[in-house]
């Protein structure tokens, strides 16, 4: 697998318990090549028709696109919509991708509360990393 494809895959890699994966690619155009390999968009606007359908992934890719600004105005705020779309849909990347954008605030109101609840969830789904935030913030929460 190329190196340019691995930057999508790491939330579901993180998901499933796996702490390394590469940085990502310049915003040449192979981050859109590599969602089309994983959701079978093409463009952009086919990766939110898809995700408009109830095909979570393609939110998530559309989601990673957005939230770094591969290929369009970086808009983590619009990444975050992509992103609880597909946790709706049951996507753990989805729940994922969005407790992390609530927990630094990023693109939506800081809420560490909803962080810890996407991080249980996503920990119920069977993600050790999840499992490991949610109880960080649990922490931190105090009694």
């Amino acid at each position: 697998m190329q190196s340019s494809s691995i930057w999508l895959l790491c939330p579901l890699l993180l998901v499933t318990g796996c702490r390394r994966c590469s940085s990502a690619p310049d915003a040449s155009g192979k981050p859109i090549e590599v969602a089309s390999t994983i959701t079978g968009c093409q463009t952009i606007e086919e990766c939110n028709q898809q995700c408009s359908s109830g095909q979570a992934a393609a939110c998530v890719a559309a989601g990673r696109l957005y939230e770094y600004g591969h290929g369009v105005v970086a808009d983590p705020g619009r990444a975050y919509l992509l992103y609880d779309r597909a946790c709706t849909l049951g996507y753990a990347g989805g729940c994922y991708n969005a407790a992390v954008l609530l927990e630094a605030g990023r693109g939506i109101s800081k809420d560490v509360r909803r962080a810890r609840e996407l991080y249980s969830k996503v920990c119920q789904m069977g993600s050790n990393t999840a499992c490991d935030r949610a109880e960080v913030l649990a922490q931190d929460a105090g009694p």
